[in-house]
């Protein structure tokens, strides 16, 4: 599956999707994400008549990039991971885009807070070596022996239970499970399945791949350049009819059109925020209760200077006192040309402790963690960033995952159009690149060839 073909670009599938009722006169896109814009790229480059409609005043949905006092930084995705055959690699190769390798793991540090005591390069690449190796290896023989319900915390607690390791490391290797489920998943290890844990296909290259220089923000406003936008259209109705679709906006405004894709997150869809006319069918809301989608924030700390490199951790995983609480993630931005920025990834279960208060509240808790982490009070940053995805209305949440009880087939499900004119796009309309940008990417290829008829699509700014 590489996403490109002699014609341009294509969803890692030869054939043509069916399902779209003729002819294709205009094309209402809801939501202004990577999904949503490279539908309405491909379909102007095919020369069908577009408009992408968009609640927030910006684009790019959950890959959003700020400038931190002058630092870009990615509060939602920021890697392209296993960029090698990767389709938003080769768009960004396409757009001028240049991309850097951008890989922590051979400069990561460890700090246990229960313990006091920064860990033994040994004991980060053992560490290392069970979450990347061990345990993904393991899983199938833990299914086997869990049955096909089991939860990727049944998976972790039968996992070190046969480790025999004594009862500190035992603990560590429990919240650096924990940390690598709710990174994967975006949600508890007791809420995704272990049968479903790595379905997803992988390109080539390693997982933590490159970055592009400048952010993501480049890459969505390469995907946009030309498209017909409409900042500011917060959606709350679409009607379909047997001649065409009308899209409503919660002020009144209107949009019509032959078809509408739908490319709001799973989170829009399971707070019912849009009132579909007729309702969505059964399956459709079932698929859409059954699938997860959890929490993963981000603080972001801009910085004077690196001070973390002088102090010996370039990157860090921190493990919590709490023996329940997962590990946290340290990034030093600084490593990848990107400023003096420390971006601390808050997985689920530690979402609380950003989420719901002021932002100082949240960049003192991150400050407090790294003091225990360097053995002394780091300095007051020179600016902030937090995040809310799991709050924010035109998300909720951070992405998709299988809990126990849902398959692969449910995100499957929600990729196929309804009636010939309502159609779907988003990471959480596919199952084999669930939760990456470049399945939302390929979700939104996949629909532009289903309504250009066509095996493939071009991409890139529109002149």
């Amino acid at each position: 599956m590489t996403g490109l073909i002699a014609e341009g670009f294509d969803d890692g599938q030869a054939d043509v999707p069916v399902g779209a009722a003729e002819p294709v006169e205009r094309v209402v896109v809801v939501g202004a994400g990577i999904a949503g814009l490279t539908v309405a790229n491909a379909l102007a480059h095919g020369g069908a008549d577009c408009v992408v409609v968009e609640a927030r005043d910006r684009i790019a949905g959950r890959l959003h990039t700020v400038d931190l006092a002058g630092s870009p930084v990615d509060l939602g995705g920021s890697w392209i991971h296993t960029p090698v055959g990767n389709p938003m690699r080769a768009f960004a190769q396409q757009a001028g885009v240049p991309c850097r390798s951008a890989n922590p793991l051979p400069e990561l540090a460890g700090f246990d807070c229960d313990e006091a005591r920064r860990l033994s390069a040994a004991e980060v690449e053992a560490s290392l070596s069970m979450q990347l190796e061990g345990f993904p290896k393991a899983a199938g023989r833990l299914l086997g022996e869990l049955g096909p319900d089991a939860s990727a915390a049944d998976g972790i607690e039968a996992f070190v239970a046969g480790s025999a390791l004594a009862p500190g490391p035992a603990r560590r290797a429990r919240q650096a499970l924990r940390a690598l489920i709710e990174a994967e998943s975006a949600d508890l290890a007791e809420r995704q399945s272990l049968r479903w844990m790595w379905n997803e296909i992988e390109y080539g290259g390693h997982y933590f791949g490159d970055v592009p220089v400048g952010g993501y923000r480049r890459l969505v406003e390469a995907m946009a350049a030309g498209v017909d936008l409409r900042l500011g259209a917060d959606v709350a109705e679409l009607a379909r009819s047997a001649s065409g679709v009308l899209v409503r906006g919660r002020d009144g405004t209107t949009e019509e059109g032959s078809h509408v894709v739908v490319t709001v997150p799973l989170g829009v869809l399971k707070r019912g925020a849009l009132r579909f006319l007729p309702a969505l069918p059964p399956d459709r809301l079932a698929a859409i209760e059954r699938l997860g989608f959890g929490r993963y924030e981000k603080v972001a700390l801009r910085f004077d200077e690196p001070f973390w490199r002088a102090a010996g951790l370039p990157h860090a995983m921190i493990f919590p006192r709490d023996r329940e609480a997962p590990v946290l993630w340290a990034i030093g931005q600084d490593a990848f040309g990107a400023g003096p920025v420390l971006a601390f990834h808050i997985f689920h279960s530690a979402a609380g402790h950003v989420l719901d208060v002021t932002v100082d509240d949240a960049a003192q808790w991150a400050l407090d963690l790294l003091a225990e982490a360097i053995g002394s009070s780091p300095p007051a940053p020179a600016a902030v960033a937090v995040t809310s995805w799991a709050t924010d209305p035109y998300s909720g949440g951070a992405y998709t995952h299988i809990p126990p009880g849902a398959t692969p087939a449910d995100a499957d499900l929600l990729g196929e159009p309804i009636g010939g004119r309502l159609l779907f796009a988003g990471e959480h309309t596919q199952s084999t690149r669930m939760a990456y940008a470049d399945g939302a990417m390929t979700s939104g290829i996949r629909e532009a060839k289903r309504l250009l008829g066509r095996p493939g699509v071009h991409l890139g700014p529109i002149q």
